[in-house]
């Protein structure tokens, strides 16, 4: 993604496999955009994902799908930072790169509960936390997370969508609809790239 050079803006930066993009990550951009006042939020599609073990659509079948899911909403764009990289990308290395493009910028690093309890595992944690806030998608009622590890953030107060790609692939994998779980024309994609099949289970 070529990025303009914009100064004193609030950016989110929700990342993830996206194998596939679906409503559950659409919903959380869009209300912690609103909640919190961003300015944009950046779709960050991994291209070798450090913790994950496989991964089903290639890095640019699952960069053009998150592309065609957000294409109607102006406050949102891509990044195929990580997509073109041939290595493992850490989201450290990442930030360092997209605040070279908005050095004035604030970074908001939107992630799930579930993420949150991890960070003091990912790649130089102490100093991402360092460098950008955090806004948690909750997966329960709670209202506070209890981490013992000094993590700048705030919740994200969307409706909890039970949704994850997993189960949109396994759908597609026993001939199941998947219909309401993810965008029509990412379905359409799906099928006419004959993404997720037999083979790949």
């Amino acid at each position: 993604m070529e990025m303009d050079r914009l100064e004193n803006k609030k950016i989110g930066i929700l990342g993830g496999t996206f194998d596939p993009i679906h409503y559950g990550h659409l919903l959380i951009a869009e209300k912690a955009r609103e909640e919190y006042s961003l300015d944009f939020v950046i779709f960050l599609p991994t291209g070798i994902p450090p913790h994950k073990k496989k991964v089903y659509a290639s890095p640019v079948d699952r960069k053009n799908m998150v592309e065609i899911a957000i294409r109607n909403n102006r406050f949102f764009k891509v990044s195929d930072i990580e997509v073109r990289s041939k290595k493992i990308c850490y989201t450290y290395e990442t930030i360092q790169k997209i605040k070279k493009d908005y050095p004035e910028a604030e970074i908001f690093l939107i992630i799930g509960e579930d993420s949150l309890y991890d960070i003091p595992n990912w790649y130089k944690a102490e100093e991402l936390v360092k460098e950008v806030k955090f806004l948690v998608a909750p997966r329960s009622e709670r209202k506070q997370f209890i981490i013992d590890f000094p993590v700048n953030y705030k919740i994200i107060h969307s409706p909890f969508l039970d949704i994850s790609s997993t189960y949109i692939r396994s759908c597609i994998f026993e001939n199941k609809s998947v219909k309401y779980l993810l965008p029509d024309e990412v379905i359409e994609y799906i099928k006419r790239k004959e993404i997720y099949d037999r083979k790949q289970y």
